[in-house]
């Protein structure tokens, strides 16, 4: 029996703290029992683009995939998740809420492991849905004391300040000063810009930086800057960072930087490398997505599901 989950049955089944716990136990086991990842693959369809991207999990015994067309009208995502002993199709999962925790989960890992202990600031450049866990991820992991906003509509960032101070009890300002924003202990930058929003000589010593918003390898938010002062560079994925990571790309192009020194997020998991040795290096994650994390988390709401009888049966054939 194969049962479909909508929007809300994830709501009700996995939060924020929920999905951290997720991507610490993929990427504590990635190097050992490796999921098999394939990067994310693109088909134009004339009005927009076809996205598929997947993977198995074997530590789960299971595999699956994720699919979603982009158009000028919205995107709408959906997860497929199967057993890898008996091929049945598990589960039919409506996604965009999944894909916005595991991604603001990933930098709740990834700001874990890399940003100084004391960090208690946070700079958001961007205020639109993905920003929202982003917040919520660094907020399970640090202690904040205050949180600023920059988006290229002020009232955007306004009403997205308000909105979020209110569900987290934490002092969130919006303000108009990007300089500002970089100057914070954290700084994640989750837009849809073509051209960097985030400039090396803006950021402070010490700094832990999380681009999220670009996956396509002619987009970067970061500058060229950003690449030198970091001491170091991690990723969710070495292969999807070669084919999507334009804010690595024209560093590597460079010989500014190399791919040699680029860690995954499973070698900072397992201690197997150490992103910081002082209190001011500047370390910097670099956001892509993989299968991987969706799969684990539709397979974790999927075991849920089943044991509080949510959702919907399915019978195929």
């Amino acid at each position: 029996m194969t049962v479909l989950l909508r929007e809300d049955d994830v709501n009700k089944l996995l939060d924020i703290r929920d999905s951290i716990q997720l991507m610490e136990e993929l990427f504590s086991y990635q190097h050992l029992d490796t999921p098999s990842v394939q990067p994310r693959r693109r088909v134009a369809t004339g009005q927009g683009t076809l996205n598929v991207m997947f993977a198995s999990v074997p530590a789960r015994n299971v595999s699956g995939l994720k699919s979603y067309v982009v158009t000028p009208h919205g995107v709408r995502f959906t997860v497929l998740i199967y057993d890898n002993s008996s091929a049945e199709l598990l589960a039919m999962i409506e996604a965009n809420r999944l894909g916005q925790l595991r991604t603001g989960a990933a930098t709740g890992v990834a700001t874990k492991y890399m940003a100084r202990e004391d960090a208690s600031t946070l700079g958001l450049i961007g205020a639109g849905y993905q920003a929202e866990t982003q917040l919520e991820a660094i907020a399970e992991v640090r202690d904040l004391r205050r949180v600023l906003v920059f988006s290229r509509s002020y009232e955007r960032a306004k009403d997205f300040s308000q909105r979020m101070s209110n569900r987290t009890g934490l002092d969130i300002q919006p303000i108009n000063d990007l300089t500002e924003v970089a100057g914070c202990d954290i700084v994640v930058t989750a837009t849809s810009s073509q051209q960097p929003v985030l400039f090396g000589s803006n950021l402070s010593d010490g700094a832990h930086i999380n681009l999220v918003g670009s996956n396509w390898i002619s987009k970067a938010e970061a500058d060229l800057e950003v690449l030198l002062r970091s001491t170091s560079v991690v990723v969710d994925s070495l292969e999807s960072a070669k084919i999507e990571g334009g804010d690595l790309a024209l560093a590597i192009d460079r010989g500014l930087l190399w791919w040699e020194r680029v860690f995954e997020l499973s070698d900072v998991v397992t201690r197997r490398f150490a992103p910081r040795t002082s209190d001011s290096d500047i370390t910097l994650f670099k956001s892509h997505g993989i299968a991987s994390e969706d799969v684990i988390m539709a397979h974790e709401c999927y075991l849920r599901a089943i044991r509080k009888g949510i959702g919907e049966d399915i019978e195929l054939s």
